[in-house]
């Protein structure tokens, strides 16, 4: 007879050999299932993963989308993404009926100032440029069963890019007055004194400002004595709350890949919909550029700009977390990211490849159906934000209206 010791050990071997076994087994079958298409019972989580992974076995796809485009936080190569999604199945977007701004000012969208709808048609399916967010007002010209997007930046960088950006381009007397105060080092006396690159006392106050709470301004935060604002934690609170609860997504621009990966599962796009070339960034500044100098951050910088950027911070530190969480809790989420990444390398190439004119081809992944990229799918994801949005209203237009001469946008894109 085996000692009782002996026996145990034995018992103990039998079960971890039984349960490597069918863990070995259950990853398998899994994998195996995600090819062959069988989606489960409802809430298991092959479903899941087939609902969320193989554009060839789930829901169909999303086609209503609000996009809350936030200031210098990716919101321009997002924008993108969506323009040529609607393009490529002729959706209707919210398009000024001049230039590519809706609003900067206010939440309010005069409708005379918009393309108007297509007959027959009572609301619109994409919302991607720039508006100062409101739910009252985007409820009016989208269905409550739009997904509403938004996406946010870290505060500091998300404001050092604005700086920059917009004394690059959109030079104001206030921020020309500061750096040429501050010739030698404008970011980090920015950090250090961000009140002398910001006028209070602007016609339209804080929403002529993109340095000072930017991203909340845009997500509609009250702009009404901003700066008692920042000191009032109830109203900061309530705010964030109602974000929170108004949209559906909020995706974090450090974590951009990861944002669309996660995007194209909760709209049930292919990936080929999420690909990308990054527009609208910045200019690289020279060597001689005071701009070129890296923060030097302290603790007491840090604390001098959160108070400054307080609103930012507070929205921006709740719903990183929840970005985190969410996608570690995504089922095969590293896999699919990285399938994407590399994707996203064979792109870039590609579309810089001048001399190659056949069209890239990616092959069937568990991830995604087979699919090819064009010179003109390369030169669209190339497109400044102006010259997109021009070509896809051209676009819009001219498939129910009559115009006595196609738009010159319109003919660049037909020549492309």
């Amino acid at each position: 007879m085996k000692p009782v010791r002996g026996i145990l050990a034995e018992l103990i071997t039998r079960r971890a050999r039984l349960a490597t076994f069918l863990a070995g087994f259950l990853s398998i079958s899994i994998f195996a299932l995600v090819y062959t298409g069988w989606s489960g019972p409802v809430g298991s989580p092959t479903r899941a993963l087939v609902a969320m992974s193989s554009p060839d076995h789930k829901s169909p796809e999303v086609r209503q989308v609000v996009f809350a485009k936030v200031h210098k936080a990716a919101s321009s190569t997002v924008q993108n993404i969506l323009l040529r999604f609607a393009l490529a199945r002729n959706l209707t977007v919210l398009f000024p009926r001049a230039g590519a701004l809706i609003s900067q000012i206010t939440s309010r969208i005069p409708r005379r100032k918009m393309v108007p709808l297509p007959e027959g048609k009572d609301k619109y399916d994409i919302l991607c440029n720039h508006a100062v967010y409101n739910e009252t007002e985007i409820a009016k010209y989208f269905s409550e069963d739009a997904v509403r997007v938004a996406i946010l930046r870290d505060p500091m960088r998300q404001a050092i890019s604005a700086l920059v950006y917009y004394y690059t381009n959109y030079p104001t007397r206030t921020l020309v007055k500061a750096v040429e105060k501050y010739a030698d080092d404008p970011i980090n006396m920015f950090l250090r004194h961000p009140q002398d690159f910001y006028r209070p006392n602007a016609k339209h106050g804080p929403m002529t400002s993109y340095i000072n709470n930017r991203m909340s301004l845009d997500l509609g935060f009250d702009s009404h004595e901003l700066e008692s604002s920042k000191h009032n934690d109830t109203k900061i609170e309530a705010f964030i709350n109602r974000v929170d609860k108004e949209f559906d997504l909020v995706l974090i621009s450090e974590y951009f890949d990861e944002s669309m990966v996660l995007l194209r599962r909760y709209l049930h796009w292919s990936m080929k919909d999420i690909i990308y070339l990054k527009v609208n960034t910045a200019r690289k500044q020279s060597a001689r550029s005071p701009f070129s100098r890296k923060p030097n951050i302290s603790d007491q910088v840090l604390q001098t700009f959160r108070q400054w950027d307080k609103i930012d911070y507070e929205l921006y530190e709740h719903f990183l977390p929840r970005f985190l969480k969410t996608i570690k809790s995504e089922l095969y989420f590293e896999a699919e990211v990285k399938a994407f990444k590399e994707i996203q390398v064979l792109v870039k190439d590609f579309c810089s490849n001048k001399t190659t004119h056949q069209d890239l081809k990616i092959g069937q992944s568990v991830w995604s159906g087979n699919f090819s990229v064009s010179k003109l799918d390369c030169k669209l994801m190339s497109k400044e934000e102006v010259d997109m949005v021009n070509i896809v209203r051209a676009k819009q237009i001219s498939r129910y209206q009559r115009p006595r001469r196609k738009p010159s946008s319109l003919k660049d894109f037909d020549k492309s």
